[in-house]
């Protein structure tokens, strides 16, 4: 029982901390995923359109869009709508934790005696956490939640059944383990992908709990063997005679995978530090400023971090039999990093890619305790008592931090002053700062952000700095030479990055809009054209030069300059297959009287897209209807 009240307080605690974070603004990627939801429910869009067209990941993540569309239908479309089903889903991931960890540390000979009241602890420490703020205050990361609260589900699945199994419950375990497990493993899958370490985990457990002490029959084999093995090899073979699969983000980045992977060591011990340590003033979304390692000693702490990590991970193998929930708790650690912290050209480093693996870390702390004598001599308290009242000092500790993060977020002006104060070379931090200045009319403030950026060590900023300068001469109607563009050109790099496309489709459509002087459709048409020159080496098949391309061949065709328009858009659709990319296409096809070329595209258009996309079946027909004009 003092254990469930234990859990019970940490819950109500949590809540209460997060309740004033709930009204806080959407943030980045909120709107660009959520705006389908809006539109959805004023009926321009259907709900397969918003479940199934979203483009985030691998696999479109259409379970956690449907979840937003049941925020929408019950609450709106507003950051608190998505907010509290956040909150709500927090909750239901930390009792799923305490189901888990309950019976990992009943498996634990030292611990098992109390080993409801130690998951309580590890639980109510994850819940209080402050570096879980930017999970569950951040509305597209319930993504992120989602595929955590599943994987929990299918732990807690693969523990019951291997009890089962020892109790020769066999065909209860069977169901859990070939049925129920990959279905829970799926549902995070259509979350987000980095449920795809599940399986990696049993195998985890299974080595700190149960190895040591029975064989694994033929049952458990045959789990690894299908859920781990064949998969595992599938990626190798992936990679082996599709790299590209896999591997072709790198062709947009400023860094290797070389480079990557160095770098991660870093990242992996700066997330160690912080989830023991946290240092809230530190934490936050505006971490892009994290630098690359390009060798070992380049910075030094990359060989630290190297040998840090290779210590910790002999010394929990050490500690296995004599303190397995050590082993389990670091090796869960480095396992739930093993999507985001791998081969992956993903982004260096985001707090919120602790959210599950931080329970790893927090149960090889609590489980640290079963090295500390029993009969420990202490003037004032028990060991036991002693043990509590740090557990409660650190979540109490926690919990005021949470709640002083959870006020930091109910305002992005909060959020971005202490984002720049601690990372002033964040690209992400100086443009919400010009962006915000320019919706309160400090037009000087947007000036000195890009001022900033121009004068930042990173040449990507630099380029960033001077197109978003242009953008805003020509917002406030200032007469820009062609010259001001070219400045930016001089400095584009040889690979185009999804930091330029915004940037200049923002451009684009300020010059289309409202016009820009000497700054032309033409002007800027041929402009971009320059950058895609510069990154001719780049592969086609990169996400950001074939949209780069996109935006060339719009403005080629407002210009009225449509056979560059033509060339541009072909190159983006052979690269892309793009339905969007596509549709204009065939546009200009039919706009040059190409009739034969058009009418060949809207029929592979027509069999791509699916029945339920109304807004590209209206592009279809507005292309069949200038063709039948022409």
């Amino acid at each position: 029982m003092p254990a469930r009240i234990v859990l019970l307080v940490a819950m109500a605690l949590t809540f209460l901390i997060y309740w004033p974070g709930l009204s806080g603004p959407f943030l980045f990627d909120d709107l660009p995923n959520l705006n389908p939801v809006q539109s959805w429910l004023t009926g321009e869009l259907s709900w397969q359109s918003v479940v199934f067209g979203n483009q985030s990941g691998m696999l479109g993540r259409p379970l956690s869009m449907a979840s937003f569309l049941l925020s929408a239908e019950l609450s709106g479309h507003s950051p608190y709508a998505y907010k509290l089903g956040n909150l709500v889903i927090h909750l239901a991931c930390g009792f799923c934790g305490w189901q888990v960890i309950r019976r990992l540390l009943a498996q634990d000979e030292r611990l098992s005696a109390n080993s409801d009241l130690f998951a309580s602890i590890v639980v109510a420490l994850w819940l209080l956490h402050p570096i879980n703020v930017s999970t569950v205050l951040y509305s597209v990361q319930r993504m992120a939640q989602l595929s955590t609260l599943f994987v929990l589900a299918s732990l807690w699945t693969y523990l019951v059944a291997r009890r089962q199994l020892i109790e020769g419950k066999t065909r209860r375990a069977l169901l859990g383990l070939f049925l129920l497990f990959p279905l829970l493993v799926l549902a995070g899958l259509m979350s987000k992908e980095n449920a795809a370490v599940a399986p990696a985990l049993c195998l985890v457990i299974e080595l700190a709990y149960f190895v040591s002490r029975q064989r694994p029959n033929r049952a458990t084999q045959a789990f690894f063997g299908l859920f781990l093995l064949l998969p595992g090899l599938a990626v190798v073979g992936l990679l082996i005679a599709t790299p590209d699969r896999l591997l072709s983000g790198y062709a947009e980045r400023d860094f290797t995978l070389v480079e990557r992977l160095l770098t991660q060591s870093r990242v992996l011990m700066d997330y160690v530090g912080t989830v023991l340590v946290p240092r809230t003033p530190l934490l936050g979304l505006y971490t892009d400023d994290f630098q690359p390692s390009t060798g070992l000693l380049s910075p030094p702490t990359t060989l630290f971090s190297l040998l840090a990590l290779l210590a910790i991970s002999a010394g929990a193998v050490a500690l296995r039999k004599r303190a397995p929930s050590v082993f389990a708790g670091w090796f869960f650690f480095l396992v739930a990093h093993g999507v985001e912290s791998s081969i992956l050209a993903l982004e260096l480093y985001f707090e919120h890619r602790n959210y599950l693996p931080a329970f790893g870390l927090i149960l090889a702390v609590v489980g640290l305790t079963s090295l500390v004598p029993k009969d420990l001599h202490t003037n004032v308290f028990t060991p036991r008592q002693l043990g509590l009242v740090i557990a409660a000092g650190f979540a109490l500790s926690f919990a005021f931090a949470t709640g002083g993060r959870a006020h930091v977020w109910q305002a992005e002006d909060l959020l971005l002053e202490q984002g720049l104060k601690h990372h002033p070379e964040s690209m992400r931090a100086q443009l919400v700062r010009a962006t915000i200045a320019l919706r309160t009319g400090e037009t000087q403030a947007s000036y000195d952000a890009f001022a900033d950026l121009l004068a930042s060590k990173n040449p990507r900023n630099r380029v960033i700095g001077r197109i978003s300068w242009v953008t805003l001469d020509c917002m406030r109607g200032v007469d820009v030479p062609p010259a001001d563009l070219q400045r930016a050109l001089i400095e584009a790099r040889p690979k185009l990055s999804m930091a330029e496309v915004p940037a200049l489709r923002l451009l684009a459509r300020v010059v289309k809009e409202q016009g820009c002087g000497k700054l032309t459709d033409s002007a800027i048409a041929d402009g971009i054209s320059v950058m895609l020159e510069k990154a001719a080496a780049q592969p086609e098949y990169s996400r950001s030069k074939w949209l780069t391309r996109f935006l060339a061949a719009e403005m080629f065709l407002h210009a009225g300059r449509t056979a560059e328009a033509q060339k541009q858009a072909e190159l983006a659709w052979n690269a892309s297959g793009d339905l969007p990319t596509g549709a204009l296409l065939a546009q200009i096809y039919a706009a040059r009287k190409m009739r034969p070329e058009a009418e060949r595209l809207l029929a592979e258009l027509d069999k791509r897209m699916g029945p339920y996309d109304t807004q590209g079946r209206a592009e279809l027909a507005k292309t069949k209807l200038l063709l039948d004009q022409r």
